[in-house]
């Protein structure tokens, strides 16, 4: 009995000292932001405490630097916070992970309730609920809109409900989902008879004290200490939510970051420590992300020692969280820049980034061809050692999983594709079923691969820039390691080919890139060529 006695004698007689992150953080925050017009912010915590650590400035026309106390948008870490809230409405008996959302936003006798019971509040917060990344009545393009998510609101997200649910696939893969992760949040603010914002911080943010913590909802000001997003070098528009709040409206500073991952490392005891432990419960396999997903956490990292991690972005901001239990620390980056800080995050927490399983089959070779749908929609499958993808006109090219025979889930989209064979066994007709409709696609031959040319140095340097096509949505041209890159606003960096000089195309989206010259031979602007539009954008000086 003496001995516990000790023992905590001892350690309360022990000089406090500070946390130990790495040695050369700063020296990673100076090269992550070098250049850019705003800059990063770094939280660490350990078993010695937290260190906080930045570099930049809140933008070119204002000095202020980063502090731990800059509120910054976090974007999609927003989800784990929503999944918290989940998982303490289950601990006080509000909800069943179990149940279906309908129920708690559609009256009990309207008669899509039957129709909706498989979307489950479980199958929102891992994504595989089936339902689309965003509703489709949220208009066109979002991605590329200054405020997308402003004046979404609870009305237009019941509906989507009701038009995409019923056709979901539910279950067959995790799909990300800012759509789902909306509804799950409107149906738990339901269960608590109030709204997400009121339910979140009074079950959530008010029990871990994360008094800097709040939501960016439509028609409140934002924060007089937010640090300005940036995106292709310039000040960008900050986002407000209403029915997509759930999914990423939460601003935050390093220091709240801070008390938030010492709550997750277990350093701190609140009401709230059953359900994180309920949250951090591995629920399904990730394989098209890599590793597994919790209540809203992905979970990757060693055998022994899983990794919780999730990233965030709005348009002019990145984030990213990670804590290792087993390892006793966490790390939580924030910045006000459109520039992913995801390896960065990786690294300082060490582990690798997660990948995707590939999926190889034994007779990947039967399927490769070109399926039109329409006169200016093909859907094109190929096969790289085994593994099947599919390209669609104008979009990414995404991996193909099998869920059953000749029918597969299309990773990243909640879709599938089914083939049809001929008398002879051949593979001739393939079908796309998303959304409730099944279009189909005779097979033909796909075209022939686009030859690559090496062009020199010089030459590829004269494309380096940005290229506005409006004001907020820029083409940003870069060369790293002597390969260019093309990154759009709101969008991931890209590699793009040349196949002759002024000319490139990419290889994980069907457009091309052409490039323009003055007389005196200076690149001036670039026209894209996507989905049958040519768009031309002009070089800034």
């Amino acid at each position: 009995m003496k001995t516990p006695c000790l023992v905590l004698l001892g350690l309360a007689l022990m000089t406090p000292v500070a946390a130990k992150p790495p040695a050369d953080l700063q020296a990673q925050l100076d090269a992550w932001s070098h250049g850019l017009p705003g800059g990063i912010a770094a939280t660490w915590v350990d078993a010695d405490g937290v260190k906080f650590a930045q570099s930049g400035r809140f933008s070119a026309d204002d000095p202020q630097a980063l502090s731990a106390d800059t509120r910054f948008e976090i974007g999609s870490v927003t989800k784990v916070f929503t999944a918290l809230l989940l998982a303490e409405s289950e601990r006080a008996g509000k909800v069943s992970r179990n149940d279906s959302a309908a129920k708690l936003l559609l009256p009990a006798n309207d008669p899509d309730q039957a129709k909706l019971a498989a979307i489950t509040l479980l199958s929102l917060t891992t994504h595989s609920s089936g339902l689309p990344r965003l509703p489709a009545n949220i208009g066109a393009n979002p991605d590329a809109a200054p405020n997308p998510y402003a004046h979404y609101d609870r009305v237009a997200l019941i509906e989507a409900l009701r038009m995409h649910g019923p056709t979901a696939p539910v279950g067959r893969a995790v799909s990300y989902s800012n759509f789902g992760v909306g509804v799950l949040g409107e149906a738990l603010g339901a269960a608590w008879g109030t709204s997400y914002s009121e339910a979140l911080t009074t079950h959530v943010l008010a029990p871990l004290k994360l008094t800097a913590t709040s939501l960016a909802l439509t028609d409140a000001p934002p924060p007089a200490d937010l640090a300005p997003g940036h995106a292709a070098g310039v000040r960008v528009p900050t986002w407000t939510f209403q029915a997509e709040a759930p999914a990423g409206a939460i601003v935050s500073t390093p220091r709240d970051l801070g008390v938030f991952l010492e709550f997750c490392l277990g350093r701190t005891d609140t009401p709230l420590k059953a359900a994180l432990a309920e949250a951090l419960k591995p629920q399904r396999d990730a394989t098209d992300v890599g590793g597994q997903i919790g209540f809203g956490w992905f979970i990757g990292g060693e055998r022994g020692r899983p990794v919780y991690w999730h990233n965030g972005a709005t348009n002019g901001y990145h984030a990213f969280i990670a804590f290792c239990p087993a390892a006793g620390r966490g790390i939580a980056l924030v910045a006000n820049v459109a520039k992913s800080c995801d390896v960065l995050g990786f690294a300082l927490i060490g582990m690798k980034p997660p990948a995707p399983v590939a999926e190889k089959l034994p007779n990947a070779g039967d399927y490769p061809g070109r399926y039109p749908l329409a006169s200016t929609f093909a859907i094109d499958i190929t096969e790289r050692n085994g593994a099947l993808a599919l390209q669609a006109t104008g979009q990414p090219r995404l991996a193909l999983r099998k869920v059953a025979d000749d029918r597969f889930a299309v990773v990243g989209v909640p879709a599938e594709v089914s083939f049809e064979r001929d008398a002879g066994g051949k593979v001739s007709a393939l079908v796309l079923h998303q959304n409730g409709r099944d279009l189909r696609g005779a097979r033909s031959e796909l075209p022939p691969p686009t030859t690559t040319i090496a062009l020199p140095a010089e030459t590829r340097r004269a494309y380096a820039g940005d290229y506005a096509l409006t004001p907020q949505f820029v083409i940003t041209i870069s060369e790293t390691g002597g390969a260019l890159f093309a990154q759009a606003t709101g969008q991931s960096k890209a590699p793009i080919f040349a196949s002759a000089k002024d000319e490139f195309f990419y290889t994980i989206v069907d457009a091309r890139i052409s490039f323009e010259r003055d007389a005196a031979g200076r690149v001036i602007a670039l026209t894209l060529h996507q989905g049958g539009r040519d768009l031309h954008a002009k070089k800034r000086e």
